[in-house]
């Protein structure tokens, strides 16, 4: 490792934390993202790019990107890095999304439709299932999902790599993720040797807040000269202070940047998780977006109607947006994904191996355990105009769409 992969929280790296910054580097080129800068503790490291974020765990990476940049050219070079240093051969669990595109014709050839996109996510991975969330003739969602598959780690790495994956939690994650002009990827990789299926926390959810047609005098702040004139992380602190921005989560650490001549982003850490957002103020083209996987105290509880909406009221009073789409992407208890994913050996009351009987037994006993992400509480100043509830096999999906009141 080189000097820049030293620091406090060096000792306590395991995992795809132990690839050097330079690889990482070397991989966004791919996706034309620039490191601008890195902020980590003891649990990830997230990197601040030219209007994007990457986000590294030991076993998940999360890469969120914008604009033109062509972020599914990142996957073979990412399995290519995960093999290398870990020693694994294929992604446990793939989660790629965006919203549709603003300005499709603008994309690359292989961004240009959603059907290029599949197309090209099922050369990489087998048993992908592709969806559209929300109404066609209005803003929606597309969600690509892969996995979990049962994989192990080869023998061939030695048994303190092994012990130090293990003691992360497991599997490696990919996710990958573009919303509008944004996109986002997440993907676990296996690195147990266990070969068993990756423990979900029902605490493990993801809001996301995807905003069009911004209020022009809130969005001054994102310009030079307008919060600050000074480019770079001293312009986007101000522009936290300004905006409101800094009052989302008072207590994490925050990484931001104000570009010339406008626009702005931020990565966060709070304990194990993330909250990062990227605004495009310019009238014609006004775009934000947020996504958080803190849940800070009781005001905003990802796992509450309440906590839900109060959060995104914060962050709608910070960009006033004409329209907003909230998801709230939630993964389900342990047994309910061990019965969607895999075959069972049970005996339930003298029902024998794999009976449906069994399985919906089984089912029936988790369904406490199973929380179903709280249904929407409404948004001031805003109508509802569309409400989606989808039930996957590991996960649940709450979706939203939202325009201002009139």
């Amino acid at each position: 490792l080189c000097d820049e992969d030293q620091d406090q929280w060096s000792e306590l790296r395991s995992g795809l934390r132990l690839v050097p910054r330079a690889v990482w580097r070397d991989m966004l080129d791919l996706v034309h993202c620039q490191v601008l800068s890195t902020l980590c503790n003891e649990h990830l490291d997230s990197y601040l790019l030219s209007e994007s974020s990457f986000f590294v765990y030991p076993h998940k990476l999360v890469l969120k990107t914008c604009g033109t940049t062509t972020l599914l050219y990142a996957i073979p070079r990412i399995l290519e890095i995960a093999h290398r240093y870990l020693g694994v051969t294929s992604a446990y669990q793939v989660f790629y999304s965006r919203k549709n595109f603003m300005f499709p014709d603008q994309q690359v050839e292989l961004h240009r439709s959603w059907e290029k996109e599949v197309a090209y996510l099922d050369t990489h991975f087998s048993e992908g299932s592709a969806y559209m969330i929300g109404k066609t003739n209005r803003d929606h969602w597309h969600v690509y999902l892969c996995g979990p598959y049962e994989t192990s780690l080869p023998s061939t790495l030695d048994d303190d790599t092994t012990a130090n994956n293990s003691a992360e939690g497991s599997p490696l994650v990919h996710a990958l993720s573009r919303t509008s002009s944004r996109s986002t990827v997440h993907s676990l990789l296996e690195s147990s040797g266990v070969g068993s299926s990756v423990p979900h926390s029902p605490s493990d959810t993801t809001v996301e807040i995807l905003m069009t047609g911004l209020d022009p005098d809130r969005m001054r702040a994102m310009y030079m000269g307008g919060a600050s004139s000074l480019e770079g992380s001293l312009g986007g602190k101000a522009v936290e202070r300004a905006t409101g921005i800094a009052d989302i989560y008072p207590d994490s650490a925050s990484d931001s940047y104000l570009f010339t001549p406008c626009g702005f982003s931020l990565n966060g850490l709070q304990g194990d998780g993330y909250y990062t957002i990227h605004v495009t103020p310019e009238p014609h083209c006004s775009y934000a977006s947020f996504e958080t996987t803190v849940s800070s105290d009781s005001a905003i509880d990802l796992n509450s109607a309440a906590g839900v909406k109060n959060l995104v009221e914060q962050v709608a009073a910070v960009f006033g947006p004409r329209s907003l789409t909230v998801t709230v992407f939630r993964a389900r208890c342990d047994t309910v994904s061990v019965l969607a994913g895999s075959e069972l050996s049970v005996d339930v009351d003298g029902v024998g191996k794999d009976s449906a009987m069994a399985k919906t037994a089984l089912l029936s006993a988790a369904t406490d355990e199973d929380t179903v992400p709280p249904a929407f509480s409404p948004v001031a100043g805003y109508k509802t105009v569309d409400r989606v509830l989808y039930e996957f096999d590991h996960y649940w999906l709450r979706y939203a769409y939202y325009v201002k009141s009139d």
